[in-house]
């Protein structure tokens, strides 16, 4: 097979090439890599797209090719007035929290306003707003990122498959499936123990949790020859290297179907459960935290585990670690991972020497 010239695998050479031509490269990929080609496709999102392909593993994992970049990641916000960057709902949104006994009053529409017209008036409380702001985002520069396979959806962690034979033969479960049964439900959990859930009108299916460590996760990963996103990667597949806090712009629309937002949500497809302009499933759930991996160091991107949603703080609050730039910096990371709240990708680096 003939090599493949590393360099039209990253922007601009590589979207400025003839379909035919990114067809032909796709495929000596899937070949190099042992990857079953399924489709080619070009993925939309946000102003932004993409002509890739998806791939499925040995392992029966889908991937797409992600292109290589140079590309500006991370925000400055200095001297840059809130005002500017956000629209007056989502100010008011951002206010909010600072309003004095909002958690305990209730408050007419008229006081509401102009209680936050206060606070966004107040330097002490625009401070504060600035400095988180400053400390949980990634600093601004420009980086090389490396063209990339990369798992289309990320993968849970902790739980392990229960076959059906053995879900069969265990009357336990058998029990708890049949109270399911008889109050309606399809999903019955024991908190980091068992899980069982219903796939169809008929069939159940289970999975009990192992704990397990980041280092163990990372073995694994490895000995499986995949790796993990950097923050810097995973910044760059989840917004392409947007200039924005979000990959469509600085605010949240409110006319967006976002989960966990009772009064947005219209029982619908939820908006950001789409793939994204490289055909990803990423930066969906703030409840979703995805590690990621940086000399010998792990960290969170994605989300916060929904700690801003269940401090009542709102929805600006509350998805804004969805961002691709946000990096949390509350959160200590111990040496086991939060089964209910972490989660994974894997991707594998195209590299000089991997495409000859």
């Amino acid at each position: 097979m003939n090599p493949i010239p590393i360099k039209k695998l990253y922007n601009p050479q590589y979207d400025l090439l003839s379909t035919s031509d990114r067809m032909e490269l796709l495929n000596k990929i899937g070949k190099i890599y042992n990857l079953e080609l399924i489709c080619f496709k070009e993925f939309t999102a946000f102003g932004k797209s993409t002509y890739t392909a998806v791939y499925r593993s040995h392992d029966g994992i889908e991937f797409v090719f992600v292109p290589g970049d140079t590309v500006t990641l991370g925000l400055d916000f200095k001297n840059k007035p809130f005002q500017d960057i956000f629209n007056d709902e989502n100010l008011a949104e951002l206010a909010y929290p600072f309003v004095e006994g909002y958690e305990e009053e209730i408050f007419s529409e008229d006081d509401v306003q102009t209680k936050i017209s206060e606070i966004l008036e107040d330097e002490e409380v625009l401070s504060n707003i600035e400095t988180y702001f400053k400390h949980n985002f990634t600093q601004e520069d420009e980086f090389v990122i490396h063209p990339l396979l990369v798992q289309k959806e990320y993968s849970e962690t902790c739980w392990i498959p229960i076959s059906d034979e053995t879900l069969r033969q265990n009357k336990e479960w058998q029990q708890m499936i049949k109270k399911a049964e008889e109050k309606g439900v399809s999903e019955v959990m024991v908190h980091n123990t068992v899980c069982l859930y219903k796939t169809d009108d008929r069939n159940w299916c289970g999975k009990l949790y192992e704990e397990t460590t980041f280092k163990k996760l990372l073995q694994d990963i490895k000995d499986n020859r995949y790796s993990l996103p950097t923050q810097r990667e995973w910044e760059y597949l989840a917004g392409k290297g947007c200039r924005t806090i979000f990959p469509w712009g600085n605010n949240i629309d409110f006319s967006m179907n976002l989960k966990h937002m009772e009064w947005m949500d219209n029982d619908g497809e939820y908006t950001l459960e789409k793939e994204n302009f490289f055909g990803l499933v990423i930066g969906d759930d703030p409840y979703c935290r995805e590690i990621v991996y940086d000399n010998d160091e792990f960290s969170y991107k994605g989300g916060d585990g929904g700690r801003n949603i269940c401090g009542g703080l709102g929805i600006v609050w509350g998805y804004l670690p969805i961002s691709p730039y946000f990096q949390d910096r509350e959160v200590g990371m111990g040496d086991y991972i939060n089964g209910g709240y972490d989660f994974f990708r894997r991707i594998i680096r195209i590299v000089d020497d991997s495409v000859k």
